[in-house]
């Protein structure tokens, strides 16, 4: 038995003591087994990440003797890949998902030792079931730390699709998404348990859930850019079915994260929240299981493992105890106010929570359709893109619509925040910059519609933190500038919320762009040939043949041109690694020139030995809008949390000041 296993096995019992200590301090009232449970936590957070830090030992000292270190690494990997082998494979991906449960966990015990108690030992002894469900994959399904009849000389190396800088970093950002919304889902159970109708779940849980939203939010981009340019076929989102697990997910969190506003503001929502909270925990376990079953074929997937019968077993458990509860307390969680105008803001986020989550069904059934005909009739039938993109384009329109209105409709209210005259300015604004947009030869109606809405949507949020600080500044006496600082400072959430909004916007205009303008050509080129597409004429110079320890690389040399003047060289490349005991193989390194308005992106499919190479060549007009986006989205929810973490820090002293006052 290893020194890894051992770290395992211990954690597991400690996750069973917890459990045990945790269900028998709540059922007995007995808070020395609760405050047991929260200790044994940090046993679990150390014993797992002992067994980390042995399994990145071992792949470091390229230790053979074990199956993971030799079927995820060889001797001439570098050290920054050898250490994202710990999440390449099946067994080592459960390890660090496991890992990152028992740090959540930990932290949230130490995060709230000294606040009110009501409902953190349910939260902990539920996420403890969680993690005892992956401990046990790792303990008795897929060991990390199995060990070969006989030590090999050399590894069969990392997949070289993975030998990315962006695949370093997607993983472990979706998995922190993921696990991320654990915590919410155990709120929402413990509410359920307890009976508590407040919104002190919601008021607990946000943050988590923000956290757990843009760590898939930033997964997500990460996924589209390692797609862009290691893939080689151009695009970013391909509607694959771990694309789409990684989605779902991230919709249904959307309309949790929106719909929490509603029921902190207005006592609205309870079940929908609790329901939208246990579905995107249950959607992070279902893009598991598709990732690890092998029932869908996919790149990113893994091979056909029995693993994914686990999958649907903790699933169902997890749905038929949830749903009882809800069944249980559907008195409990009826809505304090009703919906008294379609024109509410209750009724915006209602309405488009609505949409996300017949969104999610239906890209679900998409996703799974090849699963389910397999089953009734024996053959994978697969919907393609254009079934996915039929489907997505309406109602991502609708949602772009409701996140421009959003901003100025008022909770309860059917007076919109902004004056008629105003809002006539804007939308007419909003119309004549479509027109322009079609005078210039945007025709593809979609387009004009998402471009025109987009425009709405900058333009309320500008016109309201103008609208606001000219207010602020007659009342006050003050510059405008200054007037509108302050109210950044004062409503910096809330800002911070539109900024984010801004960011979506910038996505949708990259959508637009890439997917309704884009230019493709595929061709074959002899040395000194050349092609035009678009405003660019490219020739085929050479193709260099650069030999490395690791990997042989077929450089080709294309030079650029606009008109008569040539404004750079791009250099796709062939990599041809030499990996360990493993078989040679052959990526694809594409070469992108890029600009606010499109890149140029050019692939090298083949190269004969005549000296002719075959390429693909695509103009993305707006791409980089996406990658943008994702950062100013990144930004807003950055400048939410500084926000949070400066009012908490503030709370004591302004209690203690009130406190003194008091006391005079």
């Amino acid at each position: 038995m290893t020194l890894g296993y051992l770290f395992l096995l211990s954690a597991f019992v400690m996750t069973a003591y917890t459990l045990w200590a945790g269900i028998s301090g709540l059922h007995l009232k007995r808070n020395s087994l609760i405050e047991s449970a929260r200790r044994a936590i940090y046993g679990q957070f150390f014993m797992v990440t002992f067994a980390v830090l042995t399994l990145a030992y071992l792949l470091l000292s390229r230790d053979f003797s074990y199956r993971y270190v030799a079927e995820y690494s060889d001797r001439q990997l570098p050290v920054l890949y050898t250490i994202s082998a710990l999440w390449a494979g099946q067994s080592g991906s459960l390890l660090f998902w496991t890992w990152l449960l028992t740090v959540f966990n930990a932290l949230f015990v130490f995060v709230n030792r000294k606040r009110e108690q009501n409902l953190q030992p349910y939260v902990f002894t539920i996420t403890s079931a969680v993690t005892i469900f992956f401990l046990s994959l790792v303990v008795y399904s897929t060991n990390p730390f199995e060990k070969l009849p006989a030590v090999l000389p050399d590894g069969y190396g990392l997949n070289p699709l993975l030998q990315d800088i962006g695949m370093i970093f997607h993983p472990p950002t979706l998995f922190l998404g993921f696990v991320g919304f654990t915590i919410p889902f155990a709120f929402a159970l413990a509410a359920l348990m307890k009976g508590d109708k407040s919104s002190n779940w919601i008021n607990q849980s946000r943050n988590w859930s923000l956290f757990g939203w843009i760590m898939l939010t930033i997964g997500n981009l990460l996924g589209a850019e390692w797609a862009y340019v290691e893939l080689g076929w151009g695009g970013y989102w391909a509607w694959d079915p771990v694309e789409n697990a990684s989605l779902l997910p991230w919709l249904t969190g959307t309309a949790f994260i929106h719909s929490i506003m509603a029921q902190r503001s207005m006592g609205m929502m309870k079940i929908w929240n609790v329901s939208l909270a246990i579905a995107t925990f249950l959607l992070t376990i279902l893009g598991t299981f598709i990732t690890r079953s092998g029932i869908i074929s996919s790149v990113h997937a893994f091979g056909r493992s029995n693993i994914g019968t686990f999958f649907l077993v903790f699933m169902g458990i997890v749905l038929v105890s949830a749903l009882s509860l809800i069944l249980w307390r559907r008195n409990h969680f009826k809505s304090e106010k009703t919906i008294a105008t379609f024109m509410s803001r209750e009724f915006g986020f209602l309405f488009n929570n609505f949409i996300l989550v017949i969104l999610t069904v239906t890209i679900m059934w998409g996703t799974l359709y090849p699963a389910i005909t397999e089953l009734i009739i024996g053959k994978q039938i697969t919907l393609g893109e254009q079934f996915f993109n039929k489907v997505s384009i309406p109602f991502g329109i609708i949602l772009l619509l409701l996140l421009a209105i959003c901003p100025l409709l008022l909770w309860g209210k059917a007076k919109l925040s902004s004056s008629k005259k105003s809002l006539y300015i804007i939308i007419t604004s909003s119309v004549l910059f479509a027109l322009i947009l079609f005078a210039a030869g945007v025709r593809h109606g979609a387009s004009l519609i998402v471009l025109g809405i987009s425009f709405l949507a900058v333009a309320i949020i500008i016109t309201r933190l103008i609208q606001s600080g000219l207010s602020r500044q007659k009342t006050n006496n003050e510059s405008l500038m200054t007037a509108i600082g302050k109210i950044l400072r004062l409503k910096t959430r809330q800002y911070a919320a539109y900024l984010i909004h801004i960011g979506v916007v910038m996505i949708y205009v990259a959508i637009v762009g890439t997917t309704a303008y884009k230019s493709h050509r595929e061709i074959t080129l002899p040395k000194g040939g050349e092609t035009v597409i678009d405003k660019y004429r490219l020739v085929y110079v050479q193709v260099n043949e650069i030999k490395k320890q690791r990997k042989d690389i077929l450089r080709a040399e294309v030079e650029v041109y606009q008109g008569d003047q040539k404004i750079g060289i791009l250099t796709p490349e062939k990599y041809i690694y030499k990996s360990g005991l493993g078989e040679p193989k052959v990526t694809s390194e594409v070469s992108i020139r890029t600009n606010l308005i499109e890149d140029l992106y050019i692939s090298m499919a083949s190269f004969q030995s005549d000296g002719s190479a075959t390429f693909v060549i695509m103009v993305n007009p707006l791409q980089i809008w996406l990658w943008i986006g994702g950062i100013v989205i990144t930004i807003g929810v950055i400048i939410i949390f500084v926000d949070v973490y400066r009012k908490r820090r503030a709370l004591p002293q302004r209690n203690s000041v009130q406190k003194k006052e008091g006391n005079k």
